[in-house]
């Protein structure tokens, strides 16, 4: 009895390994032809090592992407709306021209990444490592950036507005000539950021620190 029990373990045990074997060839199969046709719509990529490779003009729109290790991998012009980014390494990636809208960034980390000229409105940025990223000109309009790490990050001309950056870290950002319109800057350090020439029409500032002092106009009597 024994001896039948021992060798039904075993022979369970191996149906399991041939399984996950199996799996993991064809995520290895379909990571290969990704990267041979860089077209991937709505694919499953999560956990893939990416780093350093060449994905420009790829199609990776509405993948799942969890945690991916993007890093130093040049993404110029790929389209990856509607996409689950969370927890993605994207640091010193180059993401020029990217299409992000919609997308899922939730911790995800961009740190030192080039996202000049990217389209990122609606998109999901909470608890994002985004510090000293370029984003020279991004759409973020609508994005949640809540709790957003956005430190010595560069953000000229980045059009922010309707956007969510509750506790959102702004030191030493470069915010010169963003489109900040109607967002709610309260309780935000603004004291290191560079706000020249930003658009504030319609911003909430209450308990909002500012290079010259608080603002607090907008306050609950």
């Amino acid at each position: 009895m024994g001896s039948l029990f021992r060798i039904t373990v075993i022979a369970v045990t191996w149906a399991i390994v041939m399984t996950v074997s199996e799996a993991r060839a064809v995520d290895d199969s379909l990571l290969t032809t990704f990267l041979a046709d860089k077209h991937c719509p709505e694919c499953d990529l999560s956990g893939a090592n990416l780093a350093g490779a060449n994905l420009i003009g790829a199609n990776l729109s509405g993948a799942n992407l969890v945690n991916t290790n993007f890093a130093r991998a040049n993404l110029w012009r790929v389209t990856l709306n509607g996409a689950n980014l969370t927890g993605a390494d994207f640091t010193g990636a180059n993401l020029r021209d990217t299409d992000l809208s919609g997308a899922n960034l939730t911790q995800a980390n961009l740190t030192g990444a080039n996202l000049k000229y990217s389209r990122a409105s609606n998109a999901l940025f909470r608890n994002a490592h985004l510090n000293r990223a370029n984003l020279l000109e991004a759409n973020l309009r609508g994005a949640d950036l809540a709790q957003a790490d956005l430190s010595r990050a560069y953000l000229a001309g980045a059009d922010l507005q309707n956007s969510n950056v509750t506790g959102a870290i702004f030191q030493n950002t470069s915010l010169n000539g963003a489109n900040l319109q109607h967002l709610d800057l309260t309780d935000l350090d603004l004291t290191s950021a560079n706000l020249r020439n930003a658009r504030l029409g319609g911003a909430v500032f209450c308990r909002t620190k500012m290079a010259w002092g608080q603002e607090d106009a907008d306050c609950p009597d």
